[in-house]
């Protein structure tokens, strides 16, 4: 039986783990073919979520809301040029489902924003050398902008959330 948790919490981390990577490797070499990590990191990370089980349940979200909040910016990104108003729309999206998801503990809470930014990775990926994403001027840029607040506002979010849920349990005087 297969934990869909457990891959898509092992996938995210994967793909992050490919893009962190990746970077030093485009960067020394040059060669394009180093983004291809990420799509390694991929296929490790969804080996290691078949073989070794991760229950958390922000970090299994947090990868399909990072691909589809990148993939989402980037089609409007492609039929129109948008403001910054999308862009701070759904970081505000990602953070408060993250608010309302909840951590499931504190290794969930330190490894979503990680899975995020991998959903975000492989969804830049897909859109790499696309000609009406890459001609728009402001438009990478704001892809990245959304994948690091992003994993950052995800880490946030759940911080939040688990504040609430301490400050709830405090006994009242």
């Amino acid at each position: 039986m297969m934990n869909l948790k457990s891959l898509l919490t092992w996938a995210g981390i994967g793909s992050f783990t490919g893009f962190a990577m990746a970077v030093p490797l485009y960067s020394l070499t040059g060669n394009g073919k180093a983004v291809f990590a990420v799509y390694a990191g991929l296929l490790l990370g969804v080996i290691l979520g078949r073989k070794r089980k991760l229950e958390l349940r922000a970090s299994a979200l947090a990868f399909p809301l990072g691909f589809l909040a990148t993939t989402l910016l980037a089609a409007v990104t492609m039929v129109t040029k948008p403001g910054s108003l999308p862009l701070y729309l759904l970081l505000a999206v990602v953070m408060g489902t993250m608010i309302i998801i909840g951590p499931e503990n504190y290794l969930d809470m330190f490894l979503a924003p990680l899975s995020y930014f991998g959903g975000f990775a492989v969804g830049m990926l897909t859109f790499r050398g696309y000609e009406p994403l890459q001609g728009q001027p402001g438009a990478v840029m704001g892809l990245f902008l959304l994948g690091v607040m992003g994993a950052t506002l995800v880490f946030f979010g759940l911080f939040a959330r688990w504040a609430f849920e301490v400050a709830r349990n405090i006994p009242r005087r």
